[in-house]
């Protein structure tokens, strides 16, 4: 009896324990995580791509592809490159289009980027055999494709794994430098460079102090723009652009395509692998600023130093 009761402790502790590992798999897989889909990262990312696969088609010639005999063999061989390059397009821009729920960049997550570098790998894969099939380059086979797939999963999840370590670890403590830099510069006793902030024409025109400015989202025809008055937080809408105005000075940054922030105005400022998170003082506005704006941040950093 004893013997049996040990096993069934030893089995209830591995199954639990297989459980616990399981879960923590599933929350380690929902961790955010940044993408290049859609930016001008990723068509640099694809061109590099095929220009890689380009000099290892031309350079190394691998998998019997220095026995290909032909009187256009280099240009052949370089057009595995653009099947690679191709193929990374249609995963970075077109798929993206094509299912925009999945490739949201504010629910990427470790998970989801995994299935894509996946996707990219079958979809590289599968185009490059039919492109030397078709050519008669070299003669490669459906299992050919699957063993590559497969051979990848290990690899590809790994990966995903350590850029979502790096990324996490780099942004976090870049956001934690920010928040330091906005506290000095929130105490600070410098001059305001702009005593008041003429926004608008004519019958449209308002004016504020420049710490009454939150933030503002534009458009092509009109500018929504949020500020603190004596009652709380009022939006006022203009028809003009008030980049021009707000340029004159650093205290006002934009943090996406339609955004200009008051630097006074960022309550905190997050970091995780998927890049920054702004949050906005005295409103519930969140900002998940693009990978391109990321500088305007940073440039904080630089001056928070400058007057301490």
């Amino acid at each position: 009896m004893n013997i049996f009761r040990a096993i069934s402790v030893t089995s209830s502790q591995v199954l639990n324990f297989v459980r616990e590992q399981l879960i923590a798999l599933n929350e380690a897989f929902r961790l955010p995580m940044a993408t290049s889909i859609r930016s001008l990262r990723g068509l640099l990312i694809a061109l590099l791509v095929g220009l890689f696969v380009a000099i290892i088609a031309v350079g190394m010639q691998p998998f019997g592809l220095d026995l290909f005999n032909h009187e256009q063999k280099t240009e052949l061989l370089l057009g595995f490159g653009g099947v690679a390059a191709f193929a990374m397009l249609l995963v970075k821009f077109v798929l993206p289009t094509i299912f925009p729920k999945f490739y949201n960049k504010q629910n990427w997550t470790v998970a989801r980027q995994s299935l894509h570098f996946l996707i990219m790998v079958l979809l590289i894969t599968t185009l490059m055999v039919i492109y030397g099939n078709t050519f008669h380059i070299i003669t490669f086979k459906i299992n050919d494709i699957l063993k590559v797939f497969a051979l990848s999963i290990i690899p590809v999840i790994v990966t995903t794994f350590i850029q979502q370590r790096v990324f996490q670890n780099k942004f976090a403590a870049c956001a934690e430098s920010i928040n330091h830099a906005l506290r000095t510069l929130a105490k600070s006793n410098t001059e305001q460079n702009l005593s008041v902030l003429v926004l608008g024409e004519k019958d449209e025109r308002l004016s504020l102090l420049p710490n009454q400015f939150i933030y503002a989202e534009t458009d092509k025809t009109s500018t929504n723009i949020y500020w603190q008055n004596f009652m709380g937080v009022e939006k006022t809408t203009i028809h003009a652009d008030v980049e021009k105005e707000l340029s004159a000075s650093p205290q006002f940054i934009r943090l996406d395509k339609n955004i200009i922030v008051n630097t006074r105005g960022i309550l905190k400022v997050e970091g995780n692998a998927r890049g920054y998170q702004v949050r906005i003082a005295r409103t519930s506005r969140e900002i998940a600023v693009p990978w391109r704006f990321h500088k305007q941040l940073e440039k904080l950093i630089q001056a928070g130093k400058a007057i301490q």
